[in-house]
């Protein structure tokens, strides 16, 4: 299956880096670096060349599916000098299919590899079938990628537990090197703005209640210090409201799952749960997540929405 190839892949690249590495490879037409070379430092130029060739193989191992997957342009630069002119340009330019295509199979592929690391082949032999089956009632070709994702929520929603839905997640995540990240909800939502996933966004800390808390009873005891803007922000609720999500669905359910992993390679070392969501008006979604110092992760592929005019209403739009 895919996910073994594209796991053998990033094992070659891995071989390659070293973590006191003074070359890095960048994609000229997105300014970010390659999904599968993400984090990576390499010992000098002609082996960071190497490893920019694999980054092409990993892009074609799923364009075998996706033939609309746009061609990367990895380039190796120096860290010391920062990625050259061209890949900083790609990041401001408006080449916004370019950058939403490469998130979307970025996070599949890390998905489809994490599925193959943990021995999960039915779901992941699933994914790809329901994402074959879709793929030929796709009216625009350019959402193939997005249907790669949704059938991978889709499938990881009905035939994973809750513990192995976690660690499929967290195993994903970890393959983009996590760093902690200053403010990482806030950065996690104006990364999915960028990549076109979301429109407009805001995020704001909330206080709990009993009847909100449902992490252990250590979450409990840092309840009272989430409405502060200040000090201690080791365990905090936040609302997250943003427009135009790309997966939104007129369900029962909001999917997480591109958020969650989006948020976990920022967040390492703590625990993320989102809690429920909400569509609102103009498009709009709201959603709780609550992050802790302990416990586990959960609400990482999807939760409820509540049930409201909006969600219910045909004639409401709800995403893109």
């Amino acid at each position: 299956m895919v996910g073994g190839t594209l796991r053998d892949i990033r094992a070659e690249i891995r071989s390659l880096a070293r973590s006191d590495g003074d070359y890095a490879v960048v994609c000229g037409r997105t300014g970010s670096p390659p999904g599968a070379a993400t984090g990576q430092r390499f010992p000098d130029r002609r082996v960071a060349g190497e490893a920019a060739e694999l980054t092409r193989d990993y892009r074609a191992a799923l364009r075998r599916y996706d033939p609309n997957i746009p061609y990367d342009d990895p380039q190796v630069y120096k860290v010391s000098k920062g990625p050259p002119r061209s890949a900083a340009e790609a990041a401001e330019s408006d080449d916004d299919y370019t950058r939403y295509s490469a998130f979307c199979h970025d996070t599949a592929g890390a998905l489809f590899e994490a599925l193959s690391e943990l021995g999960h082949r039915e779901a992941e032999t699933a994914a790809m079938e329901t994402y074959l089956t879709l793929a030929e009632v796709v009216d625009d070709r350019d959402d193939f990628c997005l249907t790669l994702v949704w059938s991978l929520m889709s499938e990881l929603d009905v035939r994973l537990s809750t513990a192995e839905q976690r660690a499929v997640v967290e195993a994903a995540a970890g393959l983009f090197c996590p760093t902690p990240t200053p403010n990482p909800v806030e950065a996690t939502l104006g990364h999915l703005e960028t990549v076109g996933f979301v429109e407009g966004y805001s995020v704001r800390p909330i206080p709990d209640t009993e009847a909100d808390i449902t992490a252990d009873k250590a979450s409990e005891t840092d309840a009272r210090t989430d409405a502060r803007t200040d000090g201690d922000d080791s365990s905090r609720t936040w609302e997250l409201t943003f427009g135009d999500y790309a997966l939104a669905e007129r369900t029962g359910r909001i999917p997480t799952l591109p958020i969650a992993v989006s948020l976990l390679r920022r967040t390492p070392g703590r625990a993320v749960r989102f809690i429920d969501g909400e569509a609102l008006s103009d498009g709009r979604w709201r959603l709780r997540v609550r992050m802790t110092p302990e416990g586990d992760s959960a609400g990482l592929i999807s939760v409820e929405a509540v049930e409201n005019r909006w969600l219910n209403d045909p004639s409401a739009s709800l995403g893109q």
